[in-house]
């Protein structure tokens, strides 16, 4: 089963390679007929001025991604010319050499299987041993320096596709690399956020939290988990809905974010707070994040709401787990609930 990755890089590649692959194919097929035209020969002219035709219309068939008959038209055209032009000029003018790079350009083809790769390889590796046992002098002679121009034409048209197809290819890859090292940017941000918030979710948060309990405890610095609960959070939604109670999450998270450690939604309306600090006087902090919270003015609905939150601060130094921190904040999240709300309470 493809990707979106693959899709992706087909897409881009299938287009680019096509409609380049074409471009250049024309202006080649365009400079012989030119050429063929003053030695006045009227075969190659005409072989030539019939692949101008082909190429212009599959102009149509890479806009309507018909990349099937493209392909299957390219290959019969590159191998009939090719044929055509060794046996009237002869071996020395390296017309061959496009039934190589066809053998070479097969297998960046879009919507070609391995098997027709391999088998239109097999041919034109089969006509090109052909041409090199039974073809040598041709029936057509050209002047000498007209022969080396073109045979030298021939060798660096064959380069410069080949190269050209390698570097679309490669700057297809590139780019849908960035693409999807990007996306994977945005999606990890996506599974350790939560949606509503923007802060870490839970999971992230534990795993966050756990590392920074680590640290800290290695280091010797004191440290801090908070737990806090958003006072008659349910009065909000069944008072004014559940979009009033979006807001009141929104802006407590939004002054959580604010602080000098790592911010969580724990779950519902709670939220988890660590905090490191070397003097271990974490009480004024929360306070000042309480006073903070009931200060900030929420209007909803042509009201003004009074947004409150009560705090449960657990002080470590040295390691412990987060579920047991956390416990001891819950413990004192509780009490404070239970005394009346709005406040902070530790040990």
């Amino acid at each position: 089963m493809g990707t979106t990755y693959e899709t992706r890089r087909g897409t881009l590649y299938n287009e680019r390679i096509t409609f380049y692959g074409n471009v250049i194919a024309w202006l080649v097929h365009f400079l012989f007929c030119i050429l063929f035209y003053r030695l006045d020969m009227t075969l190659l002219f005409l072989s030539n001025g019939l692949s101008v035709i082909y190429y212009t219309i599959s102009f149509y068939f890479v806009h309507r991604r018909w990349y099937g008959i493209f392909f299957t038209g390219l290959f019969i055209e590159v191998v009939y010319n090719a044929v055509i032009s060794t046996v009237i000029l002869g071996w020395e003018i390296n017309m061959h050499y496009f039934i190589l790079m066809m053998a070479y350009g097969v297998f960046f083809m879009p919507s070609v299987s391995r098997g027709q790769r391999i088998l239109t390889t097999a041919i034109a590796m089969v006509i090109y041993s052909l041409l090199f046992i039974y073809v040598s002098d041709g029936i057509e002679t050209l002047p000498i320096q007209v022969e080396q121009a073109l045979g030298l034409f021939c060798i660096l048209s064959t380069v410069v596709m080949i190269a050209g197809l390698s570097f679309i290819f490669e700057s297809a890859v590139v780019e849908v690399t960035d693409e999807l090292e990007r996306s994977n940017e945005r999606l990890q941000i996506l599974a350790s956020t939560d949606g509503l918030t923007g802060l870490l979710n839970r999971k992230v948060g534990h795993e966050q939290v756990s590392k920074a309990i680590d640290k800290a405890a290695h280091e010797g610095v004191p440290y801090a988990i908070v737990l806090g609960d958003i006072d008659r959070f349910k009065s909000f939604n069944e008072t004014y809905g559940h979009d009033c109670g979006d807001r009141v999450l929104q802006q407590v998270a939004s002054i959580l974010s604010d602080i000098d450690g790592m911010a969580v939604r724990w779950g519902g309306e709670e939220f988890l707070v660590y905090l490191s600090s070397p003097s271990g006087d974490f009480l004024p902090i929360v306070e000042q994040l309480r006073r903070q919270i009931e200060s900030t003015p929420l209007h909803y609905a042509g009201e003004r709401l009074h947004v409150t939150m009560t705090f449960g601060l657990a002080v470590r130094v040295g390691h412990d787990t987060v579920e047991e921190i956390v416990k001891e904040a819950d413990n004192f999240l509780r009490e404070g609930k239970r005394s009346g709300k709005n406040q902070v309470r530790t040990t």
